[in-house]
């Protein structure tokens, strides 16, 4: 009968048995473990509450699964839970396989879970960037898609290239200016000395002379 109890929580969850108590499984979702980059399965972990109360789902099931009658269902849990009161008080700690230790101190009833047990080991968790394919990025404190640091990059880019073209604009057009101002300054001097010098001819000597 444990087993079936065990069984029946892996799907529906929760179970109540009449003089024993109610069980509930709760789902941790999978984490994923940024540090060491481990993926960690899902974890189930089962809870125990002294109280409980009719549980017609679980009856049915057992029926089905046992092929047994209602009452012969109703007589097995009974025959169950009497086991467990008589089980406690004598034994004080005892357990149900795939389900957990029970311990009586006093009046107070401990339960330590065994259903969790049975989860799997974490595996490795690599990020996979495929190309072309649109995936966030993180940028200090704001986080960006990867198209759109390849538009700021190109944008960035196209400003640089700008600004070094006007640059070299400028220092083209600032000697053009200085070229031009000082032929402007400097060529009616040059026609001034120019025309001050003259030119001095020798005369030739005569190469014969008259008789």
């Amino acid at each position: 009968m444990v087993e079936l109890v065990a069984q029946y929580l892996t799907f529906n969850k929760q179970v109540s048995i009449k003089d024993v108590g109610t069980f509930s499984v709760e789902e941790l979702p999978a984490r994923l473990d940024f540090p060491n980059r481990l993926l960690h399965a899902p974890e189930h972990i089962l809870h125990f509450n002294t109280k409980w109360s009719e549980d017609e789902l679980f009856e049915q099931w057992l029926q089905k699964q046992s092929g047994a009658s209602q009452q012969e269902v109703q007589e097995q849990l009974q025959h169950l839970s009497d086991l467990f009161q008589r089980t406690l008080s004598e034994e004080k700690r005892f357990g149900w396989k795939r389900i957990g230790q029970f311990s009586k101190n006093e009046q107070q009833i401990a339960f330590v879970s065994e259903f969790e047990a049975a989860k799997r080991a974490p595996v490795t968790a690599e990020k996979v960037i495929r190309k072309n394919a649109q995936h966030s990025i993180r940028v200090g404190e704001q986080e960006k898609t990867n198209v759109e640091m390849e538009e700021l990059l190109q944008t960035q880019s196209r400003k640089t290239l700008n600004l070094w073209w006007l640059f070299a604009l400028a220092l083209f057009l600032t000697a053009l200016v200085l070229i031009l101002f000082t032929l402007t300054n400097h060529s009616p001097q040059w026609n001034r000395q120019g025309n001050s010098q003259k030119l001095k001819l020798n005369e030739m000597p005569a190469l014969y002379k008259s008789r």
